[in-house]
């Protein structure tokens, strides 16, 4: 059997695109056998509108000052260019409600897809700015990965994953998990934050002997 990771994200989180990107880092790099990293739902906001919020406005109202905004976009651009991250939040207009884009996740992993759609979704978002509360936008990502369109059409006018994504967000408050990136080895054990790839190899290693 081969070890397992849970990744627990949101498409619009900047820290868990860089988490994600480390995690991969660490992963390259070992030897040890087997991993399955699954991804699990989290929503960052689950009461934003479906139309969405603007962005700016929404991230100075949170950090109370334009500068801090400033300053942490720029450190996180820094951390990301360390990873092939290309941050680009002057494109980013709105924040999205992320429900439809986790369905649309769970039926990628369906198809073992999921781990190129979630690349699709950052870098659509991070990266070129796409406003993620548009179908059509996340058909196109999802067709991008190799789903069916017409597949993924009737999908989103259906209810199909509502109560699995819900089920699994619950999961996710059970254990805890409060913040995201959250990162679970082997349902044993936890990683939180985006942390340097060093702790997620460290996490690997930790993770081979404990089924040792």
């Amino acid at each position: 059997m081969p070890f397992t990771i849970d990744v627990y994200s949101d498409v619009i989180c900047p820290w868990c695109y860089l988490g994600k990107k480390r995690l991969e880092t660490a992963l390259a790099q070992w030897d040890g056998g087997p991993v399955e990293v699954r991804f699990q739902p989290y929503e960052l906001n689950p009461s934003t509108p479906e139309e969405g919020v603007d962005h700016h406005e929404y991230l100075v109202s949170k950090f109370g000052d334009p500068k801090a905004l400033e300053a942490a976009h720029e450190s996180l651009e820094s951390l990301g260019k360390e990873v092939g991250i290309h941050y680009r939040f002057d494109l980013i207009g709105k924040i999205p409600n992320t429900f439809q884009a986790h369905r649309v996740l769970w039926l990628a992993e369906k198809e073992g897809k999921a781990q190129p759609l979630h690349d699709a979704f950052f870098r659509a978002y991070f990266s070129e700015g796409k406003d993620l509360t548009q179908a059509d936008t996340l058909i196109e990502l999802a067709v991008s990965v190799g789903l069916d369109k017409n597949k993924v059409e009737t999908f989103l006018k259906s209810d199909e994953g509502e109560g699995e994504v819900r089920k699994s967000e619950e999961k996710a408050r059970a254990l805890g998990v409060s913040g995201v990136p959250f990162f679970v080895f082997n349902n044993k054990f936890a990683v939180s934050g985006a942390q340097p790839v060093a702790a997620f190899t460290q996490a690997l290693a930790h993770m081979a002997k404990e089924k040792a």
